[in-house]
């Protein structure tokens, strides 16, 4: 037999796919001289796993039954015990996560004085203390006008800067004499 018929044959048996014929057939292969080491080993493995399957012994069937189809019995005593231990730990959980919220939350502020005449002094007092501080920040506003003032006069500069411009442009004709006279003196 060929070598790739025997490779075709040895990977349908591994799935399983071959007859009864083809699995003899590559039984009788074994006997071929020429069949490659690799091969060989691979249908020996197959010559060995090859055989009759043995019989189950007697009663295996029922011991097979007992084993997949076991009923389970619960216990009344073990389930009321397990009933009353989730209660308990479910109310535990309950009351932590209470608790836990309770003591996150910051309670109601309580009032500082008892006399409402004391606390509304106290509430002048600060409130005259913060009106004292605003009034100091707003001095500092004052400098702040003035600054906004200087651009008026610095308007007259730019009128300065405009005549001294004009004046110095009249001159230009001065650069032209320059360079007249440079030129002289390079030829």
């Amino acid at each position: 037999m060929e070598q790739e018929k025997i490779r075709e044959l040895l990977e349908r048996y591994f799935e399983g796919k071959t007859t009864e014929e083809e699995e003899l057939k590559l039984k009788n292969s074994l006997s071929d001289p020429l069949l490659p080491e690799d091969l060989r080993r691979e249908l020996l493995f197959l010559a060995e796993m090859a055989g009759p399957a043995p019989v189950p012994s007697e009663g295996f069937a029922d011991k097979l039954e007992a084993v997949t189809h076991r009923k389970a019995a619960l216990k009344p005593t073990g389930s009321l015990f397990r009933l009353i231990t989730g209660i308990a730990a479910a109310a535990a959980i309950v009351t932590g996560i209470w608790l836990a919220f309770r003591l996150a939350i910051p309670g109601q502020p309580e009032d500082t004085y008892s006399d409402p005449a004391i606390a509304m002094a106290e509430v002048k007092n600060i409130l005259l203390d913060v009106s004292g501080k605003m009034n100091t920040g707003a001095a500092q506003l004052v400098q702040v006008g003035t600054i906004a003032k200087k651009p008026q006069e610095l308007e007259g500069l730019d009128r300065l800067g405009d005549i001294i411009g004009k004046n110095l442009s009249r001159l230009h004709y001065l650069d032209e004499l320059v360079a007249i006279q440079d030129e002289k003196e390079i030829n």
